[in-house]
């Protein structure tokens, strides 16, 4: 019950917290560390949000994406085991068609590498801890013009601490993320006719920086009847106080005067929530079904995430055949109003997933 619950969970995951009303994406998942044994899994996930404003018409403002995610563990020993994972944490895909933001768009991309290890101490208590390495890129254009930029791998740390009574399928896990300050380097562009300086348009070097927030997950499961499992996760991502923030010689080059432009604010933190009920149906199938909440800003000036908080429901299945696990996941994410540049929007998402585990 305890394992083919959990990977319905990590299915479910998969397809749902990439259909964030922020920028968070895979939620730092670290569940391949408590799989039994050596473990390998590939996750992979689809998100259709549809996101409109009714003051300006029929205002697209997301995009379709996609994220994948690699994660490996190998169990050294009866205490200490190590997993290396690869996802993609931060993201946004938004293009405004109409309105005051008409024209603007941004398309954010994160990678990162963690590696962790584990030590069970053998009462039950075990820690865990690691380093992260993360990269960020992306362009972002709004009335100030163009910016294309990208940051070099910067490291982070996590660290842990978990509980587990396997008798009753047990198990609460607080993990940290630290923060990361990324320092960017690219072009900041204007169009022909943007600057009396320079018709044609211009485009010159420019330096900026971004903070990634550092991050609580809290995840939990514990077994309630037979073949039955109640799990979750709390996540809190402290944005608050983040910004986007480059500075460039674009628009008074010839003037030597500098161009500081802020692109993007965070106003408030975020916190998601979400609970699941999970049930073995044969040695082979188990099913699950997971509700979700993310506390949000509903105002503000976050250009990357037009959505305000969000509600949603998930369905999972997982089939398990020897030492080969299946899961598949939807979830439907409904969001709250949220206004953008004095615009309000909507709307909702729908997302799919599939895991594949594989332990050996």
């Amino acid at each position: 019950m305890k394992k083919q619950t959990l990977t319905i969970a990590a299915a479910l995951t998969a397809a749902a917290t990439s259909a964030h009303a922020g920028i968070d994406r895979s939620g730092q998942d670290i569940g391949v560390l408590f799989e039994e044994g050596n473990y390998f899994k590939f996750s992979f996930a689809n998100i259709s949000p549809n996101i409109t404003s009714d003051v300006t018409g029929t205002t697209q403002s997301a995009v379709d994406f996609s994220t994948f995610s690699f994660g490996y563990k190998q169990q050294f020993n009866e205490n200490l085991s190590f997993a290396l994972i690869w996802d993609q944490p931060y993201g946004a895909d938004i293009q405004y068609v109409d309105g005051p933001a008409v024209g603007g768009f941004a398309f954010i991309d994160s990678r990162q590498i963690t590696g962790i290890l584990r030590y069970e101490m053998g009462n039950g208590f075990s820690v865990h801890g690691g380093a992260f390495s993360q990269k960020i890129s992306g362009r972002v254009l709004t009335a100030s013009g163009l910016l294309d930029a990208d940051s070099r791998n910067e490291w982070g740390g996590v660290a842990g601490v978990a509980y587990e009574k396997p008798e009753i399928a047990l198990r609460v896990a607080l993990t940290y993320f630290s923060g990361i300050d990324h320092e960017l380097t690219g072009t900041h562009s204007l169009p022909p006719g943007a600057h009396p300086f320079f018709p044609a348009g211009v485009t010159t070097a420019a330096t900026g920086s971004v903070s990634m927030p550092e991050a609580f997950n809290l995840d939990f499961q514990t077994g309630i009847a037979k073949d039955t499992l109640l799990f979750g996760s709390i996540r809190h991502a402290k944005y608050k106080g983040i910004s986007l923030d480059t500075t460039s010689t674009l628009g008074d080059v010839a003037l030597g005067a500098s161009n500081d432009v802020n692109w993007v604010n965070f106003v408030d933190d975020v916190t998601s929530f979400e609970l699941g009920l999970g049930r073995k149906l044969n040695d082979n199938w188990s099913v699950a079904l997971m509700l979700g909440y993310e506390a949000g800003a509903d105002t503000g000036t976050t250009f990357l995430a037009p959505a305000g908080s969000s509600t949603s429901i998930g369905l999972g299945a997982t089939y398990t055949h020897e030492n080969i696990k299946i899961s598949g996941g939807v979830r439907y994410t409904k969001f709250s109003e949220k206004s953008v540049l004095g615009v309000p929007f909507e709307g909702d998402a729908l997302s799919a997933g599939l895991s594949i585990g594989i332990g050996f």
